[in-house]
């Protein structure tokens, strides 16, 4: 595979993000899902692949950021301060990354039932309906879940 489309992309990139170095970062990482991928000598239109991964990195990236947004919104709402200082902020964003890593290797099972639990707020029958399992199952999940996140903030605590 060749970089042949590599500066039509940064350039494309950067007209829609208005940051070249966010739109080299974009292309660098759509090139590499694309070498990440089993068999990428089979893609028919590697330009268009390149392209469609591109914009759904820069969707990822928004949706991410409006979340992370809503979170710290929603932090600030929860807090005795009316807003957060830089460094609460940061502290924020920090968490969320955290739990987001946590969340990420944790089985898929357990993660899945944690999320709709604790962030969506289903009760445990909805989510066992939801996840096609039974409400002992995901009383266990969550159960593990939470041990799993304590373990990871008494590592950060010691």
């Amino acid at each position: 595979m060749t970089a042949r489309h590599y500066l039509e992309l940064v350039n494309f990139f950067s007209r829609s993000l208005r940051d070249r170095d966010a739109a080299a970062d974009v292309v660098q990482e759509s090139y590499s899902r694309v070498l990440a991928m089993r068999q990428p000598e089979a893609v028919l239109d590697l330009r268009a692949l390149l392209y469609r991964i591109g914009k759904n990195i820069v969707i990822d990236d928004v949706r991410a950021r409006q979340a992370e947004q809503r979170m710290l919104d929603t932090l600030g709402l929860i807090s005795a301060d009316s807003a957060p200082s830089p460094e609460r902020e940061a502290d924020a964003r920090q968490q969320c990354r955290r739990l987001a890593a946590r969340l990420a290797v944790m089985p898929r099972k357990r993660r899945e039932a944690f999320i709709l639990v604790r962030i969506y707020g289903f009760s445990h029958a909805e989510s066992a309906l939801h996840l096609a399992t039974t409400v002992a199952a995901i009383e266990k999940h969550i159960v593990r879940a939470v041990c799993d996140l304590f373990d990871l903030a008494t590592l950060r605590t010691a």
